[in-house]
């Protein structure tokens, strides 16, 4: 009796949400859109430039989740969809808005990463660094920006992130190599001196 009501109170998975939002349960959606709308949000706004953009992008997106809830075949995971959707959502605003000038939305702030206690010279190389990250990300391609936001960002497996790129797992490392590297590059040629590692 006891494993029968904890079977009925236990939290549904991300898929059984979908499911239900598929039959058109608009609370099983909000509860979906509520485990991962930070995570969601975070992608968009790098991805897409600014906070209102980013926003505009979401609330696009979900609404085509929201619509297209029945079109999920279970391929991949109901988070992994969801960033699907996002994506095109971002490609179809960055098509939109192509020729003006971009917003500045990038990275978190790099002082962040400094501690508290660090001198100023830390602090203005950090914040520096943070600049040319920014930068260097808004210059890439969007395929780059998107697999190294989600690999390095959004910490999404390589499964996740191929799944969310529609790619295969190869062809996804393949491509956060070469973004990994030419973010690398870019960052060096804006700092003006060589750095270890380049984490977004």
């Amino acid at each position: 009796m006891d494993v029968e009501r904890d079977a009925r109170h236990a939290e549904p998975d991300d898929g059984d949400l979908l499911r239900r939002s598929a039959g058109g349960d608009a609370d099983a959606f909000a509860r979906l859109v509520a485990r991962h709308e930070g995570a969601l949000f975070r992608f968009a706004a790098r991805t897409c430039g600014g906070a209102q953009e980013a926003e505009d992008a979401l609330q696009d997106g979900l609404l085509a989740a929201w619509r297209g809830a029945r079109t999920f075949r279970g391929d991949a995971s109901a988070r992994t969809w969801l960033f699907q959707v996002v994506i095109h959502s971002c490609r179809r605003h960055h098509r939109r808005r192509a020729g003006e000038p971009a917003e500045k939305g990038g990275v978190d702030e790099a002082a962040a990463l400094a501690a508290p206690e660090s001198g100023p010279e830390r602090r203005t190389a950090a914040r520096q660094a943070g600049a040319a990250i920014d930068a260097a990300l808004a210059a890439m391609d969007p395929e780059a920006r998107e697999v190294l936001i989600l690999r390095d960002v959004d910490g999404l497996s390589g499964e996740e992130a191929a799944a969310a790129l529609g790619i295969g797992l190869a062809a996804m490392k393949s491509r956060l190599h070469r973004a990994r590297l030419e973010l690398k590059e870019r960052v060096e040629a804006s700092l003006g001196h060589p750095v270890e590692e380049v984490i977004p």
